[in-house]
């Protein structure tokens, strides 16, 4: 019995499940990533000692660029548990999206990636997609991404 409820006890300790394709976000995370309404939110996990996190960065910059119409919302999330090492990589990098600092893990946590770097696609506060790991060219990919769902580019 005791193993019982040591087992439940360490279970519920992690979430239930992470976000997936079709699930809405919670009203926490909707209002932490404020994803102004008509726009696709491409959440973008990364950290300072993510090496492929830091290749990808500029890609999504020429992505802005290219959102000359303004129809996506890029947002940063720096899972850097130091706030100092955080903030020294935006710098670094010169970052033009807005980003969350998130040293608690939170949002993190409530995604639930299984690798770095992680892009999360958000229409009206749903997931509608999502890819895991480097990719080449993700500024690309992100565009053949949104034209899939409905969302040219100019």
């Amino acid at each position: 019995l005791f193993v019982s409820s040591l087992v439940l006890t360490v279970v519920a300790a992690f979430p239930v499940s992470a976000y997936e394709i079709g699930d809405t976000l919670s009203k926490d995370i909707q209002q932490q990533l404020n994803i102004p309404k008509g726009k696709v939110g491409i959440i973008d996990f990364f950290a300072s000692w993510c090496l492929s996190c830091e290749k990808e960065i500029p890609d999504m910059h020429k992505l802005i660029e290219q959102d000359s119409l303004k129809k996506t919302q890029i947002i940063g999330i720096d899972v850097d548990e130091e706030l100092k090492d955080a903030l020294a990589f935006q710098k670094k990098l010169n970052i033009k999206f807005p980003v969350i600092n998130d040293t608690n893990q939170d949002v993190i946590a409530a995604f639930g990636p299984i690798g770095m770097p992680a892009l999360y696609y958000v229409m009206d506060n749903k997931i509608v997609g999502k890819r895991i790991g480097a990719v080449a060219h993700i500024d690309k990919i992100i565009t053949q991404d949104l034209k899939k769902l409905g969302v040219n580019l100019p």
